[in-house]
């Protein structure tokens, strides 16, 4: 819709969106079925980029359901990209590259070119921020290549600089993609401007120069709060606060810091409420699946008794092994749904970064994330420290020895002193080993 496209350009998602709950009135009024789901998809989007992924997810499905009606390579290929770039946002990588694939099989049957590789690009970019955050260099160059192919501009070489920024070589290179990316400012929207000032501070600070950094991570923020990019706000926050910390700024680093607590305590909820709709979506996807299938297989049943009596035998055992496929099929889908959930739960990407960033809320949201295995270690000895409890935390997320000395700025003999000490403290008998014995707990 060219209308919503002006409005995004213009970073004006909150115009975007009361346009488009407008216009979906006209469209269900008129029964114009292909315009009720491009509106729907539309606000799913806007509403994916100010966090509120529940809701967005939930347009998308009434999309969906509406889409079983009709055929329609554009309307189906923008919905799965839509799907992906949720699940990117909640760190659902896989169910996120998975959207994207089946998407790219829709948007290769669009005839027009224009919106064929406007669609791609849109795929590929977010594929692209997949591939960085599991460090899949291998897929990440060649999605590079495929970008460059079908829309070079800003946001593609933002991307190809990101790339190298992340592994922290060819920092030339960045800088030579980072000054294409500039280039193009006259033809990009303001959020890809953003993105494209927050990567140049990256480089800045990957390179050294803070305070050079810290200029261009500032500028971003005017942009991300007019866009309501409140994951982007967050990393800005992080990102600014930890900068200020390095420069033994204390107080800009907290204020910073305040800022990023309270914009992460208003998502934590809202996304928490997202990812346990996506993994019901996941459960229900693997029900129908299996509904599907029994339905086709039956019916092949008995057109084959109806028609050969005589195999009855036969087919009985077919169908006994097709059962116990079936069966075996379902219980690892629901094994990879269970994992899903407990990688949710846990909020495992946040804990690590938290840590790495040697944030000072690292063991509050330890605590609240793992807040069973907090008490039932407390319940076995309380009287154990704060410190105690982060060395257990450190363990809890399987670190090695060499991990916490480079967390802690501590010698290996010194870590090795503070276990021995934590393994006393905590009574445990002399054959159990300490962090098999905190894993299992």
């Amino acid at each position: 819709m060219k209308s919503t496209s002006e409005y995004k350009k213009r970073g004006d998602f909150e115009g975007a969106l009361k346009f488009n709950m407008h216009v979906l009135t006209d469209y269900e009024n008129n029964g114009d079925l292909k315009g009720v789901i491009m509106v729907y998809t539309n606000i799913g989007s806007i509403l994916c980029s100010f966090s509120r992924h529940k809701e967005s997810l939930e347009y998308l499905d009434k999309a969906k359901r509406e889409l079983s009606k009709i055929k329609s390579p554009i309307l189906t290929a923008n919905l799965y990209n839509e799907y992906g770039r949720n699940y990117t946002r909640l760190g659902l990588y896989s169910q996120s590259n998975a959207a994207f694939n089946k998407a790219e099989q829709y948007i290769r049957k669009i005839s027009n070119e224009k919106q064929r590789k406007f669609l791609l690009f849109y795929n590929y970019s977010w594929k692209h921020t997949n591939f960085i955050r599991n460090k899949d260099f291998d897929s990440l160059q060649h999605i590079e290549k495929k970008m460059l192919d079908v829309m070079p501009g800003t946001l593609a070489y933002t991307r190809i600089a990101d790339g190298f920024i992340d592994k922290r070589s060819h920092l030339d290179s960045a800088a030579y993609y980072m000054d294409k990316a500039v280039s193009n400012f006259n033809t990009a929207n303001i959020s890809e401007k953003g993105i494209a000032l927050f990567s140049y501070g990256d480089l800045y600070n990957v390179k050294g120069n803070k305070r050079k950094a810290l200029e261009y991570y500032e500028k971003t923020i005017d942009i991300f709060e007019q866009t309501q990019n409140k994951p982007a706000l967050l990393t800005v926050f992080d990102t600014i606060s930890n900068v200020y910390k390095s420069l033994h700024e204390i107080e800009k680093s907290n204020m910073y810091l305040r800022q990023y607590t309270i914009l992460n305590d208003s998502l934590n909820k809202n996304e928490k409420e997202a990812v346990n709709l996506a993994v019901n979506k996941l459960v229900e996807l693997n029900q129908e699946e299996k509904r599907q299938e029994r339905k086709v297989f039956y019916l092949i049943v008995a057109i084959m008794l109806t028609g050969f009596g005589g195999l009855i035998y036969l087919i009985r055992k077919i169908y006994d092994k097709n059962e116990l496929k079936k069966d075996k099929l379902l219980e690892k889908k629901a094994l990879e749904t269970e994992a899903l959930k407990l990688k949710v739960n846990d909020s495992f990407d946040e804990i690590i970064q938290l840590m790495e960033s040697r944030s000072p809320l690292f063991l509050k949201r330890f605590k609240e994330i793992y807040s069973e295995f907090y008490e039932k270690v407390t319940q076995h000895t309380a009287e154990l420290t704060e410190h105690d409890i982060k060395i257990i935390a450190y363990l809890r997320l399987n670190l090695t020895n060499k991990d916490i000395c480079r967390y802690e700025n501590i010698g290996l003999r010194g870590i090795e002193t503070k276990r021995y000490r934590l393994k006393k403290k905590l009574k445990l008998p002399q054959h159990i080993e300490l962090q098999k014995w905190i894993l299992e707990l």
